[in-house]
């Protein structure tokens, strides 16, 4: 068995002596979902402030779309609560502090390292920072494209234009991404 909360074991076992506020907090979190259906998945109350419940959804796009509902909401959220509520507030800016990587983002990060075009893990010894701190615009370029031609030692030329390419690409249309491009627009 993992480690829980105290909060959540105690709530678990009923012991927890709730002010009404909490309660009424606690019947909100209930019907969340019956009120707001298939978004309450991308959404979560924080908690209720001066008659005002502030809650973190997953994007700013959705909050937008809630803040246009909340008269609608607030009737249906009120009729199971004692101490109803005077407005919602909604923000994307404490989804990621409270609910860090969902499942859905983590596939979404795992399908990016997956992308034919990312190149493979560098060894340890070609990680170690060669770029000097103090660079001025005349050696700027110069040391840059140094570090790219450093990165691309190694990778497969594309059959086409003969650039060094990731893997991944040559895998998956046989040529770079460039070449692919071309390709398709032809």
């Amino acid at each position: 068995m993992g480690f829980q909360s105290l909060n959540h074991i105690l709530s678990s076992l009923k012991i927890i002596e709730r002010s009404p506020a909490q309660q009424d907090f606690q019947k909100l979190r209930e019907y969340w979902e019956e009120v707001l259906g298939a978004m309450a998945s991308q959404t979560q109350p924080l908690y209720i402030e001066r008659g005002v419940l502030y809650v973190a959804t997953s994007s700013a796009a959705l909050s937008q779309e809630l803040s246009f509902r909340v008269p609608q909401l607030l009737p249906k959220l009120n009729h199971f609560l004692s101490i109803p509520l005077d407005n919602i507030r909604f923000s994307a800016a404490q989804w990621h502090t409270h609910f860090p990587l969902s499942q859905d983002n983590q596939t979404e990060k795992n399908d990016w390292q997956q992308h034919p075009s990312m190149i493979p893990q560098l060894t340890k010894t070609s990680l170690v920072d060669t770029t000097p701190t103090n660079q001025n615009p005349q050696t700027t370029f110069p040391n840059w494209a140094k570090a790219i031609q450093k990165r691309s030692q190694g990778l497969p030329l594309c059959p086409q234009c003969q650039s060094p390419t990731p893997p991944g690409e040559i895998q998956r249309w046989s040529v770079c991404a460039i070449c692919a491009t071309k390709l398709m627009d032809n």
